[in-house]
């Protein structure tokens, strides 16, 4: 029986054909940085194209859930309020490269879910 990694396992969270491809036909690491920053943007904009939206909501999935109301009403104010200006735009581009860090954190020390659930609760009522 073979056994999974703890890299397989991030990899199959963000994509699991690439743990079927990269199991079946090996990894190949000849291919230069170029070629596999190209190979990401373009799975990212197919699975973009199959859900119809953005669904990257790092630190509300984090302590709320993926398809929690919370997480969608985060979403939703993203979209309408953030994405459609370029200052909204930027913000949002930090978050994302933020974020994944920040989530790192939350798991290492599961008590910060209760206070960024607070503020993220409070911004959601505020909001609305």
């Amino acid at each position: 029986m073979r056994q999974t990694s703890a890299t397989e396992l991030a990899k199959m969270g963000k994509c699991e054909r690439q743990v079927y491809l990269d199991y079946h036909h090996g990894e190949d690491t000849s291919l230069t940085a170029t070629f596999i920053k190209r190979g990401n943007q373009e799975h990212e904009q197919f699975n973009r194209q199959l859900s119809g939206r953005d669904n990257r909501c790092f630190i509300a999935t984090s302590v709320f859930g993926i398809d929690a109301i919370e997480t969608n009403i985060l979403r939703q104010f993203r979209d309408m309020y953030l994405m459609p200006y370029s200052p909204g735009r930027m913000i949002t581009s930090l978050y994302y490269n933020i974020s994944p860090h920040i989530v790192i954190v939350i798991e290492r020390y599961p008590v910060l879910r209760i206070p960024i659930r607070a503020v993220l609760r409070w911004f959601i009522r505020s909001w609305r």
